[in-house]
Protein backbone atom coordinates (compact mmCIF):
# COMPACT_ATOMS: atom_id res chain seq x y z
CA UNK A 1 0.00 0.00 0.00
CA UNK A 2 1.03 3.57 -1.04
CA UNK A 3 0.10 4.98 2.70
CA UNK A 4 1.08 8.79 3.39
CA UNK A 5 0.65 10.80 7.15
CA UNK A 6 -1.02 13.91 7.63
CA UNK A 7 0.29 15.70 10.34
CA UNK A 8 -2.00 19.05 11.16
CA UNK A 9 0.55 21.36 13.01
CA UNK A 10 0.24 24.94 14.71
CA UNK A 11 3.08 26.32 16.46
CA UNK A 12 4.08 22.89 17.39
CA UNK A 13 6.99 21.47 19.51
CA UNK A 14 9.40 21.00 17.08
CA UNK A 15 11.50 18.31 18.61
CA UNK A 16 7.98 16.15 19.40
CA UNK A 17 7.06 16.66 15.77
CA UNK A 18 10.15 15.66 14.25
CA UNK A 19 10.30 12.53 16.58
CA UNK A 20 6.20 12.13 15.37
CA UNK A 21 7.45 12.27 11.65
CA UNK A 22 10.46 10.19 12.19
CA UNK A 23 8.44 7.37 13.43
CA UNK A 24 6.00 7.43 10.70
CA UNK A 25 8.61 7.78 8.10
CA UNK A 26 10.41 4.26 9.75
CA UNK A 27 6.85 2.81 10.10
CA UNK A 28 6.69 3.25 5.77
CA UNK A 29 4.55 6.16 5.79
CA UNK A 30 4.75 9.26 3.50
CA UNK A 31 4.28 12.53 5.34
CA UNK A 32 2.57 15.20 4.98
CA UNK A 33 2.98 18.30 7.30
CA UNK A 34 0.22 21.40 7.07
CA UNK A 35 1.65 23.90 9.21
CA UNK A 36 -0.85 26.38 9.88
CA UNK A 37 1.12 28.78 12.06
CA UNK A 38 0.86 32.44 11.00
CA UNK A 39 3.45 34.04 8.78
CA UNK A 40 6.87 34.92 10.77
CA UNK A 41 5.94 32.62 13.24
CA UNK A 42 6.64 29.26 11.36
CA UNK A 43 9.57 27.14 12.53
CA UNK A 44 12.39 26.89 10.18
CA UNK A 45 14.31 24.50 11.91
CA UNK A 46 12.00 21.83 11.07
CA UNK A 47 13.15 19.97 8.08
CA UNK A 48 13.18 16.25 7.29
CA UNK A 49 13.99 14.16 4.05
CA UNK A 50 11.09 12.21 5.08
CA UNK A 51 8.71 14.37 4.95
CA UNK A 52 6.97 17.28 2.85
CA UNK A 53 6.26 20.32 4.77
CA UNK A 54 3.72 22.81 3.74
CA UNK A 55 3.66 26.04 5.40
CA UNK A 56 0.39 28.00 4.59
CA UNK A 57 1.81 30.67 6.66
CA UNK A 58 -2.06 31.88 8.70
CA UNK A 59 -4.14 29.50 10.63
CA UNK A 60 -6.77 28.33 7.96
CA UNK A 61 -8.49 25.67 10.39
CA UNK A 62 -7.82 21.87 10.81
CA UNK A 63 -10.34 20.83 8.01
CA UNK A 64 -8.78 23.41 5.53
CA UNK A 65 -5.27 21.82 6.32
CA UNK A 66 -6.35 18.50 6.11
CA UNK A 67 -8.07 19.18 2.85
CA UNK A 68 -4.23 20.20 1.28
CA UNK A 69 -3.16 17.03 2.74
CA UNK A 70 -5.76 15.11 1.10
CA UNK A 71 -5.33 16.59 -2.17
CA UNK A 72 -1.46 16.27 -2.02
CA UNK A 73 -1.39 12.26 -0.83
CA UNK A 74 -3.90 11.80 -3.55
CA UNK A 75 -2.22 13.27 -6.81
CA UNK A 76 0.71 11.51 -5.53
CA UNK A 77 -0.88 7.97 -6.10
CA UNK A 78 -2.24 7.51 -2.06
CA UNK A 79 -3.72 3.90 -1.35
CA UNK A 80 -4.69 4.98 1.96
CA UNK A 81 -4.35 8.25 4.01
CA UNK A 82 -3.67 8.58 7.95
CA UNK A 83 -4.38 11.44 9.96
CA UNK A 84 -2.51 12.78 12.90
CA UNK A 85 -2.38 15.68 15.36
CA UNK A 86 0.49 17.31 16.03
CA UNK A 87 0.90 15.97 19.61
CA UNK A 88 -0.25 12.66 18.44
CA UNK A 89 2.18 9.69 20.17
CA UNK A 90 1.95 6.27 17.54
CA UNK A 91 4.57 3.99 18.73
CA UNK A 92 6.63 1.98 15.63
CA UNK A 93 3.65 -0.96 15.77
CA UNK A 94 0.69 1.40 15.52
CA UNK A 95 0.19 1.60 11.35
CA UNK A 96 0.42 -2.20 11.13
CA UNK A 97 -1.73 -2.47 13.18
CA UNK A 98 -4.06 -0.33 12.16
CA UNK A 99 -3.79 -0.78 8.35
CA UNK A 100 -3.45 -4.77 8.53
CA UNK A 101 -6.92 -5.39 7.30
CA UNK A 102 -7.41 -2.11 4.69
CA UNK A 103 -8.21 -3.42 1.44
CA UNK A 104 -6.95 -0.36 -1.08
CA UNK A 105 -10.03 0.06 -3.57
CA UNK A 106 -12.78 -0.69 -1.51
CA UNK A 107 -14.50 2.48 1.02
CA UNK A 108 -13.34 2.29 4.13
CA UNK A 109 -12.17 3.81 7.67
CA UNK A 110 -10.53 2.95 10.37
CA UNK A 111 -9.66 4.53 13.83
CA UNK A 112 -7.45 3.20 16.98
CA UNK A 113 -7.93 2.56 20.43
CA UNK A 114 -7.00 6.52 21.95
CA UNK A 115 -5.90 6.76 25.35
CA UNK A 116 -6.11 10.39 26.97
CA UNK A 117 -2.91 11.90 27.98
CA UNK A 118 -4.26 13.54 31.12
CA UNK A 119 -6.35 10.36 32.36
CA UNK A 120 -5.13 7.85 30.97
CA UNK A 121 -8.71 6.40 30.03
CA UNK A 122 -10.13 5.43 26.96
CA UNK A 123 -11.78 8.10 24.59
CA UNK A 124 -15.13 6.43 23.40
CA UNK A 125 -16.10 6.36 19.84
CA UNK A 126 -19.46 6.33 19.38
CA UNK A 127 -22.93 4.33 17.83
CA UNK A 128 -25.77 5.96 16.19
CA UNK A 129 -28.87 3.75 17.23
CA UNK A 130 -32.64 4.69 17.54
CA UNK A 131 -33.95 7.71 17.63
CA UNK A 132 -30.17 9.16 16.85
CA UNK A 133 -29.55 8.40 20.34
CA UNK A 134 -25.37 8.42 20.75
CA UNK A 135 -23.91 5.79 22.82
CA UNK A 136 -20.18 5.81 24.00
CA UNK A 137 -18.42 2.48 22.95
CA UNK A 138 -15.04 1.61 24.45
CA UNK A 139 -12.91 -1.50 23.59
CA UNK A 140 -12.88 -3.39 27.25
CA UNK A 141 -10.24 -5.60 25.99
CA UNK A 142 -11.80 -6.86 22.42
CA UNK A 143 -9.16 -8.25 20.44
CA UNK A 144 -11.44 -8.39 16.85
CA UNK A 145 -12.00 -5.08 14.82
CA UNK A 146 -15.71 -3.86 15.99
CA UNK A 147 -18.19 -1.62 14.14
CA UNK A 148 -18.54 2.52 15.30
CA UNK A 149 -19.88 5.42 13.27
CA UNK A 150 -18.16 8.25 14.94
CA UNK A 151 -14.57 8.36 15.63
CA UNK A 152 -12.06 10.85 16.12
CA UNK A 153 -10.11 12.01 13.12
CA UNK A 154 -6.29 11.91 14.80
CA UNK A 155 -4.99 8.48 14.02
CA UNK A 156 -8.04 7.36 11.83
CA UNK A 157 -7.34 6.26 8.45
CA UNK A 158 -9.33 6.45 5.19
CA UNK A 159 -8.59 4.53 1.94
CA UNK A 160 -8.47 7.07 -0.70
CA UNK A 161 -11.13 6.07 -2.68
CA UNK A 162 -13.73 6.95 0.45
CA UNK A 163 -13.07 10.60 -0.63
CA UNK A 164 -14.31 10.22 -3.99
CA UNK A 165 -17.29 8.63 -2.79
CA UNK A 166 -17.78 10.82 0.95
CA UNK A 167 -15.84 14.00 -0.16
CA UNK A 168 -13.31 16.18 1.83
CA UNK A 169 -13.36 18.30 5.30
CA UNK A 170 -15.98 20.33 5.99
CA UNK A 171 -14.22 24.01 5.95
CA UNK A 172 -17.17 25.57 7.65
CA UNK A 173 -16.88 24.13 10.75
CA UNK A 174 -12.78 25.13 10.74
CA UNK A 175 -11.90 22.91 13.58
CA UNK A 176 -14.66 21.35 15.90
CA UNK A 177 -17.34 18.72 14.67
CA UNK A 178 -14.59 17.85 11.36
CA UNK A 179 -14.36 14.45 12.14
CA UNK A 180 -18.07 13.64 13.30
CA UNK A 181 -19.60 15.76 10.37
CA UNK A 182 -17.34 13.23 7.58
CA UNK A 183 -18.00 10.41 9.75
CA UNK A 184 -21.75 11.29 9.07
CA UNK A 185 -21.35 11.15 5.37
CA UNK A 186 -19.67 8.31 5.66
CA UNK A 187 -22.14 7.08 7.64
CA UNK A 188 -25.01 7.94 5.28
CA UNK A 189 -22.93 6.42 1.81
CA UNK A 190 -22.26 2.89 3.74
CA UNK A 191 -19.02 3.40 4.59
CA UNK A 192 -17.79 1.21 6.98
CA UNK A 193 -16.10 2.58 9.81
CA UNK A 194 -14.08 0.11 12.49
CA UNK A 195 -12.24 0.59 15.81
CA UNK A 196 -9.04 -1.69 15.62
CA UNK A 197 -7.69 -2.66 19.16
CA UNK A 198 -4.22 -3.91 18.67
CA UNK A 199 -3.51 0.15 17.22
CA UNK A 200 -3.55 2.62 20.76
CA UNK A 201 -2.71 5.99 20.65
CA UNK A 202 -2.52 8.71 23.36
CA UNK A 203 -3.76 11.99 22.60
CA UNK A 204 -4.94 15.42 24.21
CA UNK A 205 -8.10 16.61 25.19
CA UNK A 206 -8.15 20.17 25.68
CA UNK A 207 -6.84 21.55 29.04
CA UNK A 208 -7.56 19.84 31.92
CA UNK A 209 -10.54 17.81 32.64
CA UNK A 210 -13.39 18.23 35.56
CA UNK A 211 -15.42 15.85 36.69
CA UNK A 212 -19.65 16.19 37.99
CA UNK A 213 -20.18 12.62 39.35
CA UNK A 214 -21.24 10.88 36.12
CA UNK A 215 -20.72 14.05 33.70
CA UNK A 216 -17.38 14.80 32.61
CA UNK A 217 -16.11 17.89 31.53
CA UNK A 218 -13.07 19.23 29.20
CA UNK A 219 -11.77 23.00 29.62
CA UNK A 220 -11.06 24.40 26.36
CA UNK A 221 -9.76 28.04 26.00
CA UNK A 222 -11.77 31.02 25.05
CA UNK A 223 -11.30 30.94 21.45
CA UNK A 224 -11.69 26.61 21.00
CA UNK A 225 -15.01 27.29 23.13
CA UNK A 226 -16.56 29.22 20.42
CA UNK A 227 -15.90 26.50 17.83
CA UNK A 228 -17.43 24.13 20.08
CA UNK A 229 -20.55 25.84 20.70
CA UNK A 230 -21.08 27.69 17.49
CA UNK A 231 -20.73 24.22 15.33
CA UNK A 232 -22.89 22.44 17.07
CA UNK A 233 -25.43 24.69 15.92
CA UNK A 234 -24.13 24.63 12.25
CA UNK A 235 -24.60 20.65 12.61
CA UNK A 236 -28.62 21.23 11.99
CA UNK A 237 -27.48 22.65 8.66
CA UNK A 238 -26.08 19.75 7.62
CA UNK A 239 -28.31 17.24 5.81
CA UNK A 240 -25.89 14.02 6.83
CA UNK A 241 -26.38 14.70 10.48
CA UNK A 242 -29.76 13.75 12.29
CA UNK A 243 -31.49 16.58 13.83
CA UNK A 244 -31.88 14.98 16.87
CA UNK A 245 -28.42 14.02 17.20
CA UNK A 246 -27.70 17.64 16.58
CA UNK A 247 -30.02 18.37 19.58
CA UNK A 248 -28.16 16.75 22.15
CA UNK A 249 -24.91 17.98 20.80
CA UNK A 250 -26.00 21.43 21.55
CA UNK A 251 -28.02 21.10 24.80
CA UNK A 252 -25.37 18.61 26.50
CA UNK A 253 -22.76 21.35 25.14
CA UNK A 254 -24.41 24.08 26.65
CA UNK A 255 -24.57 21.98 29.69
CA UNK A 256 -21.24 21.41 30.41
CA UNK A 257 -20.01 24.74 29.55
CA UNK A 258 -22.20 26.52 31.90
CA UNK A 259 -21.24 24.07 34.09
CA UNK A 260 -17.52 24.29 33.48
CA UNK A 261 -17.76 28.33 34.07
CA UNK A 262 -16.67 27.85 38.28
CA UNK A 263 -13.41 26.12 36.73
CA UNK A 264 -12.45 28.74 34.14
CA UNK A 265 -10.42 32.43 34.61
CA UNK A 266 -11.41 35.36 32.90
CA UNK A 267 -14.74 34.30 33.32
CA UNK A 268 -16.20 37.19 31.10
CA UNK A 269 -14.71 36.31 28.67
CA UNK A 270 -16.05 33.16 28.56
CA UNK A 271 -19.31 34.15 28.84
CA UNK A 272 -19.29 36.74 25.99
CA UNK A 273 -17.71 33.99 23.77
CA UNK A 274 -20.87 32.16 25.01
CA UNK A 275 -23.53 34.57 23.65
CA UNK A 276 -21.47 35.15 20.15
CA UNK A 277 -21.07 31.79 19.87
CA UNK A 278 -24.77 31.31 19.55
CA UNK A 279 -25.46 34.01 18.01
CA UNK A 280 -23.25 33.18 15.14
CA UNK A 281 -24.64 29.42 14.90
CA UNK A 282 -28.17 30.48 14.55
CA UNK A 283 -27.22 32.93 12.10
CA UNK A 284 -25.09 30.85 10.04
CA UNK A 285 -21.95 31.68 10.31
CA UNK A 286 -19.23 29.21 9.43
CA UNK A 287 -15.50 29.19 8.72
CA UNK A 288 -12.88 31.04 10.69
CA UNK A 289 -14.20 33.52 13.66
CA UNK A 290 -14.45 37.14 12.47
CA UNK A 291 -14.46 38.07 15.53
CA UNK A 292 -10.53 39.32 16.60
CA UNK A 293 -9.67 36.13 18.54
CA UNK A 294 -6.86 33.77 17.89
CA UNK A 295 -7.72 30.22 17.59
CA UNK A 296 -6.08 27.04 17.95
CA UNK A 297 -5.55 24.19 15.61
CA UNK A 298 -3.91 22.11 17.71
CA UNK A 299 -5.11 19.18 20.26
CA UNK A 300 -9.04 18.84 19.62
Amino acid sequence: MNVFSIVVAYHPDVEHLARLCRTLATSGAKVIVVDNSEAGDTEPRFEMESCTRIALGENTGIAHAQNVGIAIAIDRGADVIVFFDQDSEPDGNFLRHLLADMKPGEPGVVAPVCMDKATGQELASLRIGRLSLRRNVVSHGQHLPYPVDLVLSSGSAATAVTFSLVGKMDEDFFIDFVDFEWCFRCRSRQVPIRVIPSAVMRHSIGQRSVSFGIIRGTVHGVSRSYYKIRNCFLLFRKSDVPFLFASFATFSMLVRFILLLPFVKNRLAYVRVLFTAIRDGVTGVVGKNPASVRPQSGPS
